[in-house]
């Protein structure tokens, strides 16, 4: 059987659990006896680079399925999912880019942007803000955000005073911090990376900025918040994806956990890590429906069944073992993750809940 593979510039992030459950599909009998591996293709964060890793997945390793790619490098390869009818299943890529793109051989198991900016939008007008500013770093990964939030807040009565767009990688952002504060703004939407994030606050805090942020998921984690003195980060709102109520009150999260820290040694659950969960059980119960139906294991088959073993209203199942069991007996299912009930529309497209919290201290 060819290899299920990753290509993601988020590999330390993303590999670990794609391993972890790689394993545990091969402990429960692999794909009718035949294990799977994961191979990895570093996209080194760079179009170009990601377009050369894609192509070596698919001409080199001959992979049948791409876990990946993310929102950064998504534009560069997304042609080639559709020219050498592979499927992929991206757990970190939630490029706006990709809204209308996918539901033939395009798949993900992280809301859109367009979603997350929505609940940006509306958790601050909740908060009583009626003026925001935003600051959005010139790459695709930050620029999906610009227009859900600014459109949404809006739409909800608030009034955006400025966009303004940044050169990500400097060493200095103290034009655009002055450019910022000279908006006056009462908070600030904060969109890029957790490097260029840090030294922006930091800049913002030595310039006395009086007003307050925002910023997306891809912020809100230790990694940020270590890197900056507890006084420049206190009191910040950011994004999460919320837990997923079935998931948390069965256990499925904290057995996840467990999992987790048992095979790789996390202490903490990390972003995209119950995406990359729930998109290898999806790639993997798709190989076994595809064997099970007799059919060869090809790209185009294995895109077919991919959304016939996660949507609804078939038997529910929340593991790799369950789901291999229930398809050998014949029966249909509906995989049921971490994130959400990972049920794909047309374009591919999942929902999965969002909460709003804030850093203290």
């Amino acid at each position: 059987m060819s290899d299920t593979s990753l290509a993601s510039s988020s590999s330390s992030l993303v590999m670990p659990v794609a391993e972890m459950v790689a394993e545990q599909i091969n402990d429960a009998g692999g794909i009718n006896g035949r294990e799977i591996s994961v191979v990895q293709a570093d996209t080194e964060a760079s179009p170009d680079a990601s377009l050369s890793a894609i192509q070596r997945l698919i001409d080199v390793e001959g992979v049948v399925a791409i876990l990946g790619p993310t929102s950064l490098t998504y534009s560069a390869v997304s042609d080639n999912f559709l020219e050498n009818e592979i499927p992929m299943v991206s757990p970190t890529a939630g490029t706006t880019a990709l809204d209308t793109d996918g539901g033939e051989y395009i798949f993900r198991t992280v809301p859109s942007d367009a979603l997350g900016g929505r609940a940006i939008a509306r958790a601050a007008i909740d908060q009583g803000y009626e003026e925001m500013t935003m600051l959005v770093g010139n790459q695709e990964v930050f620029q999906s955000f610009r227009e859900p939030i600014r459109s949404s807040f809006e739409e909800f009565g608030g009034t955006v005073n400025e966009v303004i767009e940044f050169r990500t990688g400097k060493s200095s952002y103290q034009s655009e911090v002055q450019s910022m504060m000279s908006t006056d703004p009462e908070i600030t939407a904060l969109i890029g990376s957790v490097e260029d994030s840090v030294s922006i606050m930091e800049a913002a805090f030595q310039a006395n900025y009086q007003g307050d942020w925002f910023v997306t998921q891809d912020q809100t984690n230790q990694e940020f918040l270590g890197q900056s003195e507890n006084q420049v980060t206190d009191g910040i709102f950011g994004l999460q994806e919320a837990p997923y109520s079935e998931a948390q009150e069965a256990g499925r999260l904290d057995e996840f956990r467990q999992q987790i820290k048992s095979y790789a040694g996390w202490e903490e659950n990390r972003i995209f890590a119950t995406n990359t969960y729930d998109a290898m059980n999806v790639v993997g119960l798709a190989l076994k429906q595809t064997a099970q139906n007799d059919a060869e294991i090809t790209g185009t088959n294995l895109a077919t069944s991919i959304p016939e073993v996660a949507n609804p209203p078939e038997q529910a199942v929340t593991n790799y073992e369950d789901g291999a069991a229930a398809i050998e007996d014949g029966t249909d299912v509906d995989y049921r993750g971490l994130v959400g009930p990972i049920d794909f529309d047309e374009n591919g497209d999942v929902v999965a809940p969002f909460s709003i919290q804030s850093a203290e201290g």
